[in-house]
């Protein structure tokens, strides 16, 4: 269970993870966040799902706003979100690193993914497969009603058929999260100022430290301290 889902512990609103994580917040963030996951779920009972899984790194950012490895895990299926659309979300995350996870009001259950890919399962991708659209379809019974449609962005082959294996009818994911994200926010529209502002000061930078002979690498490199400093990812 995340320490921040123990009642001993009073949860932190509004937190930002990583680099910002001790400055201000330019909007309420938890507000945010409720949006976004209020989106998925309002275009997954207009095409009638009970449940959407993502892989897709930008979909899991947007339906929890935790990240983790998200480069890494763009190239492999091994991190996830479960959202149920009456019922919880489940973050089936990358190695075991609940912190990452912490004070997020989007994230009601935190598990590891018994990854299954061959890269990091090799000959037991079977077996850990298996085990993963099990706890798929068990979550999908629990809280789906009876309705067992379930949406998904991007599936391996391997993937699907342990799903369908469990009596789960597959639905494509990717008309209900892009034109979900396509709406947006008040307090996103001031999240996507902030983020220019940031970009733009990366060019300003470049623009300061520009002369003849500077090199190519020196240049690029001055972008991203800036970006890194400001919080940019």
């Amino acid at each position: 269970m995340l320490s921040s889902l123990n009642p001993s512990r009073r949860p932190l609103e509004n937190r930002q993870h990583g680099a910002m994580e001790f400055t201000e917040p330019p909007v309420e963030l938890d507000k945010v966040r409720l949006y976004r996951l209020g989106r998925f779920r309002e275009k997954m009972a207009e095409h009638e799902v009970s449940g959407l899984l993502l892989f897709n790194q930008i979909n899991t950012r947007y339906a929890t706003d935790a990240t983790n490895m998200q480069i890494w895990c763009s190239h492999y299926e091994t991190r996830c979100a479960f959202v149920a659309l009456d019922g919880p979300v489940v973050l089936f995350d990358y190695a075991d690193h609940p912190h990452l996870a912490e004070d997020l009001p989007t994230i009601d259950d935190y598990r590891v993914l018994p990854a299954f890919y061959f890269f990091g399962a090799g000959n037991r991708g079977e077996k850990f497969v298996t085990e993963f659209a099990a706890q798929i379809a068990d979550l999908m019974q629990r809280h789906g009603g009876g309705n067992k449609r379930l949406a998904i962005d991007t599936l391996s082959h391997t993937g699907c058929e342990a799903l369908r294996a469990y009596g789960l009818q597959l639905v494509e994911g990717e008309k209900i999260t892009e034109t979900a994200r396509a709406i947006k926010s008040q307090e996103e529209v001031e999240l996507m100022k902030v983020s220019m502002d940031v970009c733009e000061a990366g060019i300003r930078s470049m623009q300061e430290i520009l002369r003849p002979g500077i090199t190519e690498n020196a240049l690029w490199a001055k972008l991203h301290e800036t970006n890194i400093r400001l919080g940019g990812e």
